[in-house]
């Protein structure tokens, strides 16, 4: 057992939340006069940042409208899209096996924190869990804020936990928290073949593999 503590990203990481995602921040820009977004790629870009940068890198939003933007999205994706989602395959019996090995197991999620809890337990997610963190109602929290909040939740030390993320948001949040980061490539971050960079602990290529990573 190399770490502790296990602290997974939601998004891209444990879920593929993208289909609910993808149409509440398009009905949220139609809503506002704008033009829907139709390019994956491009809709990629909202998954992985703090919701108030998501709006600028995918619609270009005049900042101006952000505010209202992130309100109209919220309950767009609490009435429509939250269970708009499915856990990646093999999630739920790698989450059971790390269970058993006696790890501890978190979420540390830039998505509301209300809102990730009600999603790990509407897909029985939650019991794996020893701390469900996330953004707040202001977005103010940055990745490591989170990180930090799961660390103080359990009492662990930074050099026995690992953030384990799909894009360069969870890799500067983990780095600025002071932990070390398992990156995957199975998410809407890293590309898929992705070589393991110098300040990534290791590179997942598949759920599986990060029973034997860790």
């Amino acid at each position: 057992m190399n770490f502790k503590l296990a602290i997974f990203d939601l998004d891209g990481t444990l879920m593929n939340t993208s289909p609910g995602i993808f149409a509440s921040a398009n009905a949220t820009v139609v809503q506002l006069g704008l033009e829907p977004e139709h390019d994956p790629r491009q809709l990629s870009k909202f998954i992985g940042p703090p919701i108030t940068q998501c709006f600028v890198k995918v619609y270009d939003l005049d900042p101006a409208l952000i505010e209202q933007a992130v309100i109209l999205y919220r309950k767009e994706y609490d009435e429509h899209g939250r269970f708009n989602a499915e856990p990646y395959e093999h999630i739920v019996e790698t989450l059971e096996e790390l269970k058993k090995r006696g790890y501890l197991l978190a979420v540390g999620t830039l998505k509301y924190e209300k809102l990730a809890q009600q999603m790990m337990e509407h897909f029985g997610l939650a019991p794996y869990f020893d701390s469900i963190r996330g953004a707040d109602a202001s977005s103010t929290l940055s990745k490591a804020d989170i990180v930090r909040k799961v660390l103080d939740d359990l009492g662990v030390a930074q050099s026995d936990a690992v953030l384990i993320g799909d894009t360069t948001h969870d890799q500067k949040g983990a780095i600025e928290a002071g932990i070390a980061f398992i990156a995957v490539d199975w998410g809407f971050g890293f590309p898929k073949g992705m070589e393991r960079e110098p300040s990534m602990y290791a590179m997942a290529r598949d759920v599986e593999d990060l029973v034997t990573l860790l």
